[in-house]
């Protein structure tokens, strides 16, 4: 008998899994398309200005993201996917950070803000360069 509840004790725990990778936001998970691009002349003074892009990036549950163009900086351009991973973190100013695959600048960052309506992504520039995208699936 003893032997029994060791087995199903030893079942049990190794049949646990961990929620290390649980997405807190799940409002974050699907795909968003390009729809603003924010420019700033280096004086603090840009803004977002509408543009007509293909471009969009979609999340995953599993943590990684992928987009149907260059993930490294930013950029208009729809071609090859490119692929990343994301991560929640708690910040004043920021939601979370993808981290793209195969930059030349490895551990290059983007950041991330969501609110209810729209995805920022900030790239790391001298100006200030980010794009807003707009869910769609």
């Amino acid at each position: 008998m003893k032997k029994l509840v060791l087995i199903l004790m030893s079942s049990f725990f190794f049949n646990c899994s961990s929620d290390d990778n649980k997405i807190e936001n799940e409002n974050l998970l699907g795909k968003w398309k390009l729809i603003e691009q924010y420019s700033d002349p280096g004086d603090g003074s840009g803004s977002f200005n509408s543009i007509e892009s293909d471009r969009e990036i979609e999340f995953f549950s599993n943590g990684t993201v992928t987009i149907n163009g260059i993930l490294c900086y930013m950029s208009l351009e729809v071609d090859n996917q490119s692929y990343g991973t994301f991560n929640e973190t708690v910040s004043e100013d920021f939601d979370g950070e993808i981290l793209p695959e195969g930059c030349d600048n490895e551990g290059r960052k983007i950041y991330y803000q969501l609110d209810d309506s729209n995805l920022i992504l900030w790239y790391l520039c001298i100006e200030g360069c980010g794009q807003k995208f707009v869910k769609v699936e």
